[in-house]
């Protein structure tokens, strides 16, 4: 759970830069070390925010019977996929060949 966390937060949510933050002027105020720290906390604070939603998300929902997960996606998340690709293709078209809708 930890290196999944570390991984979505690395790659999805910037890693260790810091939110509406100028980094470079940052560090010049306080120094590149202590920016440093700064950048280490705030990846680890992302990280244990991941945690914490895989946990109050598994602690929440409750478990599904393998009968029923393989029921979801052969009947429901499957079709609805071949309508989504269906229609964004669709859409796609229309917009090459110039229609404005």
């Amino acid at each position: 759970m930890f290196i999944s966390s570390a991984v979505m937060a690395t790659i999805f949510f910037g890693g260790f830069d810091i939110p509406f933050v100028n980094d470079a002027s940052l560090g010049q105020h306080i120094g590149q070390n202590w920016l440093a720290v700064l950048e280490g906390l705030t990846l680890f604070v992302k990280v244990v925010g991941f945690i914490f939603f895989f946990m109050w998300v598994r602690w929440t929902i409750p478990r599904f019977r393998y009968d029923q997960l393989m029921n979801l996606g052969w009947k429901t998340l499957i079709p609805l996929s071949l309508i989504n690709m269906v229609v964004t293709g669709f859409i796609l078209l229309l917009k090459q060949n110039h229609w404005h809708f």
